[in-house]
């Protein structure tokens, strides 16, 4: 009776890490040590591209489709309004409109020859055409009785101006009063007693 010799078993391979070195067993997948894998292959994300396309192509048609709405409903708005305002047959003719009048420019208040008073100073200037604007500015914002005055027809005014003046008052206390209540409109002022040359 013969012998039958069994081969002898292969030598185990050691089996390592390829990451961190560590040894591994035979049916280890992934390394204990580190986490690497080591007999399973992991498969690679698929890419955001394709989804954040689709996605930008959905926003995309809706924005047209909101832009075409909201024309569509801006044209129905146009059409009502048309409708409302084509007249009926029996309506009567519209009246023609009345031409608007141009208002007047007040006359600018003259100082009476002669007189020595009490006013309202709101500006002065070197020239009349000048003072004369300021004037009717004066008078478009609604202040009453106001005039320009030549300096050098007056001892109590200085030489070669021309003064914006408001109202003439017997005392001082009636310029005050004028004052306060025109302040506002003509921003600012003061009072001043105005004596012809003459007088």
């Amino acid at each position: 009776m013969s012998t039958v010799e069994t081969p002898p078993s292969p030598t185990p391979v050691e089996r390592r890490c390829p990451r961190c070195g560590a040894r591994l067993s035979a049916e280890q997948e992934w390394c204990l040590e580190c986490g690497a894998a080591v007999g399973t292959r992991v498969a690679a994300p698929r890419g955001w591209r394709a989804p954040i396309a689709v996605v930008g192509a959905l926003l995309a048609l809706a924005l047209i489709a909101v832009v075409l709405a909201l024309v569509e409903l801006s044209r129905q708005a146009e059409e009502v309004t048309q409708v409302a305002q084509t007249p009926t047959p029996t309506a009567a003719p519209p009246a023609p409109a009345a031409t608007p009048v141009p208002a007047v420019p007040a006359a600018p208040a003259e100082w009476p020859e002669g007189r020595t008073a009490w006013t309202v100073v709101l500006n002065s200037s070197g020239t009349r055409e000048d003072a004369e604007r300021l004037a009717a500015d004066l008078v478009g914002k609604g202040v009453p009785g106001v005039g320009v005055l030549d300096s050098d027809d007056f001892a109590s005014l200085g030489p070669d101006s021309f003064v914006v003046f408001s109202g003439q008052y017997d005392n001082r206390r009636l310029a005050e009063e004028a004052l306060g209540t025109i302040r506002d409109q003509a921003g600012g002022g003061s009072t001043r007693r105005i004596v012809p040359e003459s007088g």
